[in-house]
C-alpha cells in the first residue's frame, strides 16, 4: 500500500470514533501485556511476597506487616532469673523477667513501651496465675491481650517454688505500611491490580500466539486447497466443515481433557478450533484471484506454484485475512478465559483473567465482589474493543459498503 493509500485508509478509519477508541484501548492492553512486570507494584505469583494476613482485603486497604513472635524459656533459680531465647531468628524485641514483690514476677519485653497484640505464659507451677489473663480450658496457658505497657504480672497465693521454668510467648502488633491495595486482594493475599496486569499479559499472549498460528496454518491450507483443487480441495474443505460444525468450547474441553492444562496446550486447542476459519476465507478469496489476468500472466512466465500463490495471490487475500485475525484474537482470548474459568485451561501458577474470575466466584455472594468483578470488567472491555476494531476493519475492506 502506498503512502497516499495508507493515509486515505487511515482517514476513513478515523471517521468512526468507536473504532479509534477501540484501537487505543487495544493498544493499551498490548502495552500492559508487554510492560506488566514494570507496571505492577508487586509480583502476585512470587510466593515469598504473599501473606495470608492480606487475604480478602477490600479496595483501598493498606498492607499490614505481621507482628513478630518472640519465645523465651525463663528460668527462676532462687533470686536469679535467666532468659533463654527460643526463637531461631533475630527479632527486634526481647523478653525480660524481674521480681515485682513478694510471690510476684513481672514479665515484659524490651524496648519498653512496645505494643503487644498478646503475651502468653505457659507451664507455670501449681498455684501461680497471670493477672488479667484468660486461661486455656485444658492446658496451663494464660494469655493477656494488649497488655498495658507490654508487661504482665505472675502472682501466687503461696510462695513460688525456688526453682522453676516457664515459657513466655509475645506477639507484637501488626504494623501498617504505605502500600495500598487499589483493587483489593484475593483469597491468597495477592494484589488484584497486579494480578489483573499479569492476567492481561497471559491472555493477550495466548490470544496473539494462538490466532497467529491458526492464521498461518489455515491460510496455508486454504491456498493449497484453491491451487490443487480436486480431491485435495475436497478433503480440506470437508475437514473445515467438520470443525465448523463443532462447538469451539466443547472441542477445547475435549482436547485439554486429553492433553492436560498448560499454556502450550491451550494454544494448541485454540489453533485446532480456529484454523478452519482462515482456511475457508483464504480458499474463497484465492479462488477468485486465480481467475484474474495477472495470475494467467504469471503462469505464462512459468513461475512456480509456490511463488504465484505466495508472491501474487496471497498479498491480495491478506486484507480480509488480517480482518479475520483481528476478530479471532478476541475469540481466542474469550475461549481461553472460558477454559480457564472451567478449570481446564492454564495452571494456578500462570492464571489468566478467566482463572481470576473463577477464583473469586465462591466469594461473590459474601460481598467480596472485587475478586471477580474487576477481572471480568477488564476482560469485557478488552474483548469488546478488539471486536469493534475488527468490525471497522471488515467494513473498510468490504467493497460493497459505501464509505
Amino acid at each position: 500500500m502506498s503512502t497516499a493509500g495508507f493515509k486515505d485508509y487511515a482517514q476513513h478509519f478515523a471517521e468512526s470514533r468507536a473504532a479509534v477508541v477501540s484501537l487505543a484501548v487495544s493498544l493499551a492492553f498490548v502495552a500492559c501485556a508487554i510492560f506488566a512486570p514494570l507496571l505492577s507494584p508487586t509480583d502476585p505469583y512470587d510466593l515469598t511476597q504473599l501473606q495470608l494476613s492480606d487475604a480478602l482485603k477490600p479496595t483501598g486497604s493498606t498492607r499490614m506487616l505481621p507482628g513478630e513472635e518472640v519465645r523465651a524459656n525463663i528460668r527462676i533459680d532462687g533470686s536469679a532469673t535467666s532468659v533463654q531465647p527460643a526463637t531461631p531468628a533475630k527479632t527486634h524485641v526481647t523478653l525480660v523477667a524481674e521480681p515485682c514483690g513478694l510471690n510476684c514476677l513481672g514479665v515484659g519485653v524490651q524496648p519498653e513501651g512496645t505494643r503487644l497484640a498478646n503475651l502468653q505464659i505457659r507451664n507455670l507451677p501449681a498455684g501461680a496465675t497471670v493477672e488479667g489473663a484468660r486461661k486455656h480450658p485444658v492446658q496451663p496457658w494464660w494469655t493477656v491481650d494488649n497488655p498495658e505497657g507490654g508487661k504482665v504480672r505472675i502472682a501466687s497465693n503461696g510462695p513460688l517454688p525456688a526453682t522453676f521454668t516457664f515459657l513466655a510467648i509475645a506477639r507484637s502488633m501488626d504494623q501498617e505500611t504505605d502500600f495500598v491495595f487499589r483493587l483489593g486482594t484475593d483469597s491468597f493475599g495477592r494484589d488484584m491490580f497486579s494480578a489483573i496486569l499479569y492476567g492481561v499479559r497471559i491472555s493477550v499472549f495466548v490470544g496473539l500466539v494462538a490466532a497467529g498460528a491458526a492464521m498461518v496454518i489455515g491460510t496455508g491450507l486454504g491456498l493449497l486447497s484453491a491451487w490443487r483443487g480436486g480431491i485435495t480441495d475436497a478433503i480440506i474443505m470437508r475437514a473445515v466443515d467438520f470443525m465448523l460444525g463443532l462447538p469451539a468450547l466443547l472441542v477445547g474441553l475435549a482436547i485439554l481433557a486429553i492433553l492436560g492444562n498448560g499454556v502450550s496446550k491451550v494454544v494448541l486447542a485454540i489453533v485446532i478450533v480456529q484454523w478452519s476459519y482462515y482456511a475457508r476465507t483464504a480458499r474463497s478469496f484465492a479462488m477468485s484471484e486465480l481467475g484474474k489476468e495477472y495470475v494467467e500472466a504469471a503462469r505464462c512466465l512459468r513461475l512456480s506454484p509456490a511463488r504465484i500463490m505466495l508472491r501474487h495471490v496471497l498479498p491480495n487475500c491478506m486484507p480480509q485475512i488480517i480482518v479475520l485475525f483481528t476478530l479471532n484474537i478476541a475469540s481466542a482470548i474469550s475461549l481461553e478465559s472460558s477454559l480457564s474459568f472451567l478449570g481446564v485451561g492454564l495452571p494456578l501458577t500462570r492464571p489468566s483473567l478467566g482463572m481470576l474470575i473463577a477464583s473469586g466466584y465462591e466469594f461473590i455472594f459474601s460481598h467480596k465482589y472485587w475478586i471477580s468483578i474487576y477481572p471480568g470488567i477488564v476482560l469485557l472491555v478488552m474483548i469488546v474493543a478488539m471486536n469493534l476494531l475488527g468490525d471497522r476493519l471488515r467494513d473498510l475492506n468490504n467493497p460493497r459498503l459505501d464509505r
